[in-house]
């Protein structure tokens, strides 16, 4: 059983989405091939624009989201070097506490895919271990990335248990290859 530290990871708003659009012209108009009435919202990630419906979320996105990844694709980040390793303990000594993690220092590990959604990682975590729960070794200092498709959560392995990070440079880390 992992300790868990602040708070859980957040649902996405589908508001906070690049591609939701909410139509607010007062007489309708024709966009990409459908016609838009005020106050409709849209879902614009597809090649044709998909209308929410009455019974959709309000909020958070909905199950048929052209962005969702079924399974996630779960990603674990190690040191890409045994100096990178020293050098971050180091720096959290000297700090006193645990350094937040850069991405290039880290390479990917590990890449699975996983059905576990976030919450349900964290929520796991009160019961069972991340290795019994991801189905790979999660060492200390250690990144581990659940990506839906829509909105990618980290959460960062100390001493003291497990925390969600609010910015890990992944697209740094995957440039990374672990040296030997």
């Amino acid at each position: 059983m992992n300790k868990r530290i602040g708070d859980g990871p957040h649902r996405f708003p589908c508001t906070s989405c690049q591609d939701h659009f909410q139509f607010m012209e007062r007489l309708p108009r024709k966009k990409k091939g459908i016609t838009m009435h005020m106050g409709e919202r849209y879902c614009m990630a597809a090649k044709k624009p998909r209308k929410f419906r009455r019974g959709d979320p309000k909020v958070y996105v909905p199950s048929w989201c052209p962005k969702k990844k079924s399974p996630r694709e779960l990603r674990i980040y190690g040191f890409k070097s045994t100096r990178d390793w020293l050098f971050h303990l180091e720096e959290c000594k000297v700090a006193g506490q645990d350094a937040l993690p850069s991405g290039w220092r880290y390479a990917v590990e590990y890449e699975l895919h996983t059905d576990l959604s976030a919450q349900d990682f964290w929520r796991g975590l009160r019961t069972q271990t991340a290795a019994s729960l991801l189905g790979a070794v999660v060492h200390r200092y250690h990144v581990v990335e659940i990506d839906d498709g829509v909105q990618p959560v980290f959460f960062y392995c100390t001493d003291k248990g497990f925390k969600v990070l609010p910015f890990f440079n992944a697209t740094e880390a995957r440039k990374n290859k672990k040296e030997e």
